[in-house]
């Protein structure tokens, strides 16, 4: 099927797809969300073992109470996200994201197209702000335009508010993303998915779960891919 009539809408995830961190791990996510925790629950390093790679704010949040028992409940996992954006700001002081290639050209070739870009991130929307202001990224994108973490706690549900917001039917929609759960949640709504795979293992889990194309980063591949008048 040919991409070039019918891509009206671009949704971008945004850690590991347009925004990333340079040096050792942990990065600046995780970084914050156990500060958070030695906050408000005096626990060091309360993140250990849970994945953040495609994961969600909220669902994140779970996990790691869920790792260090306490409770799940929605007002404790509320008040660890807000400690959280707390701990970002703190952390983006010392360490900051950067772009996954040129994000700034990618999306302004996306907008001469034609198409509607916007954001389908599990990121809280306020932290999505902290971390694109941090890469630099904030004008490349309209925040109104997006469904983020608190939206809800499955990617597909975010996808289906950023689809609302965008005024867009699910067939018109490519996904942009870089893990499997990106490709899931795409599929859930009927959209089509590019992944973006900085590393071998991400290419390789981009591919298993079935993404249309793969790309190593933003940029003139990632446009082609998205119009690929080939499909």
């Amino acid at each position: 099927m040919s991409y070039t009539h019918s891509v009206h809408v671009i949704l971008f995830d945004l850690d590991g797809t347009v925004l990333t961190f340079d040096g050792p791990a942990p990065g600046p996510g995780r970084m914050a969300i156990d500060r958070a925790m030695l906050r408000l629950h005096g626990l060091a390093s309360a993140s250990s073992g849970v994945r953040f790679a495609g994961g969600t704010d909220p669902a994140i949040a779970r996990a790691v109470l869920r790792r260090a028992g306490k409770s799940e409940d929605d007002e404790t996992i509320a008040a660890l996200l807000d400690a959280y954006l707390v701990e970002l700001d703190l952390v983006l002081a010392e360490r900051r994201y950067r772009p996954v290639g040129d994000v700034h050209a990618t999306v302004a070739a996306c907008n001469a197209r034609g198409a509607v870009v916007g954001i389908g991130t599990g990121n809280v929307r306020l932290g999505a702000e902290r971390k694109l202001r941090s890469a630099g990224l904030l004008g490349a994108f309209d925040l109104a335009r997006g469904g983020y973490g608190s939206d809800g706690e499955q990617r597909d549900a975010i996808l289906r508010a950023a689809v609302t917001r965008c005024a867009a039917a699910p067939s018109s929609v490519v996904v942009v993303g870089d893990t499997e759960h990106d490709v899931s949640a795409a599929r859930a709504i009927g959209a089509r998915v590019i992944g973006v795979a900085t590393t071998g293992t991400a290419r390789l889990e981009l591919a298993a779960a079935g993404a249309d194309k793969i790309v190593d980063a933003c940029g003139p591949a990632l446009v082609a891919a998205i119009f690929d008048a080939t499909g």
